[in-house]
C-alpha cells in the first residue's frame, strides 16, 4: 500500500509538473485585447461573412497595413483558416460596430517564418480592428445558359478559364475574358490570380466563370468565394460543352 501510495504521489507531481508546463506554454500564447468602443449590433460567430477595417502595426508603433487608406474593409468567413488564428480568437465575440486593439503573439500570427520582407520572424503585432458588419457566407452559384446571356447583358464579367488549346478547338463565348486557371497537370497557373485581378478589380464585382464541364470552375469559384472572399461568383454549370449542346453561338478565339 505504501509503494502505491508513493508512486501515486509521484505521478501525481509528475502529471502537476506537466499541466503548469502546458499552461505556460498556452499562457505565452494567449491573445490580449482591449475593447475601445462598444457596438450594438449582432455577434460575429463562427461560420459568418464579416467584414473588418483594421490597422496593422508593430509593437514600436509602426504601421505596417491599413484597410481604411484603401477604403475597403476585409471579409472572411471566421473559423474557416482564412486570417491568422489571433484575428479568428479576436473578431469572435464581437458586435457590429465595436473597435478592438489585439496584440498577437507571433504563434498566434506568422510564428517564426514571419511574411516575407513585410512581418519579420516571431514578431508580436498589434491590430486596431473594427467589425462593420456581418452576412451570411456566399456560396458559388450555379448559372444555366440563359442566366449568362441574361448576365452578359447586365455587363457582368464573363471568364473562360480553359487553356488557349481549348479555346481554339471549340471558339468562346463573344465578349468573355480569357484567363487560363489550370495547366495541364491540373497545377494554378502562376498567372491566373493578377489576371483575374486586373480585371475583376473589387470583390463585389459580380462575375461568371465557365471552363469545359464545370469542373474546373467549381473549384476556382470555391476558392474566389471561401478564400479570397468574392461576393458575387457564379459559373456556368454544365460549361461550353453545355453551351454548344443548345447550339449557343461561339467566336473564333484570337491570340
Amino acid at each position: 500500500i505504501v509503494s502505491n501510495r508513493k508512486y501515486l504521489v509521484g505521478l501525481f507531481y509528475c502529471l502537476m509538473l506537466i499541466f503548469l508546463a502546458l499552461e505556460t506554454h498556452t499562457h505565452a500564447a494567449e491573445l490580449s485585447y482591449e475593447v475601445i468602443a462598444k457596438g450594438s449590433g449582432d455577434i460575429a460567430k463562427r461560420g459568418m461573412r464579416v467584414s473588418v477595417h483594421y490597422q496593422g502595426r508593430f509593437t514600436d508603433g509602426t504601421i505596417f497595413d491599413d484597410s481604411n487608406k484603401r477604403g475597403e474593409p476585409i471579409s472572411f468567413v471566421l473559423g474557416n483558416g482564412q486570417v491568422i488564428a489571433g484575428w479568428e480568437r479576436g473578431i469572435e465575440g464581437m458586435q457590429v460596430g465595436e473597435k478592438r486593439v489585439l496584440t498577437i503573439p507571433p504563434e498566434l500570427g506568422y510564428g517564426e517564418a514571419g511574411v516575407g520582407s513585410v512581418i519579420p520572424p516571431a514578431t508580436t503585432l498589434v491590430f486596431d480592428v473594427e467589425l462593420v458588419s456581418i452576412s451570411v457566407p456566399v456560396v458559388l452559384g450555379e448559372a444555366s445558359n440563359s442566366d449568362l446571356k441574361a448576365a452578359k447583358k447586365r455587363g457582368v464579367v464573363i471568364i473562360d478559364i480553359r487553356r488557349p488549346e481549348e479555346w481554339a478547338s471549340t471558339g468562346i463565348i463573344a465578349g468573355s475574358h480569357t484567363i487560363t486557371a489550370f495547366k495541364k497537370n491540373g497545377q494554378l497557373h502562376p498567372d491566373f490570380q493578377s489576371k483575374f485581378m486586373s480585371i475583376v478589380t473589387s470583390q463585389n464585382t459580380p462575375v461568371l466563370l465557365y471552363c469545359r464541364t464545370g469542373n474546373r470552375t467549381t473549384t476556382i469559384g470555391n476558392a474566389l468565394v471561401k478564400q479570397l472572399g468574392y461576393s458575387k461568383v457564379a459559373h456556368l454549370k454544365d460549361g461550353i460543352v453545355g453551351w454548344k449542346k443548345d447550339r449557343e453561338p461561339t467566336t473564333p478565339y484570337k491570340k
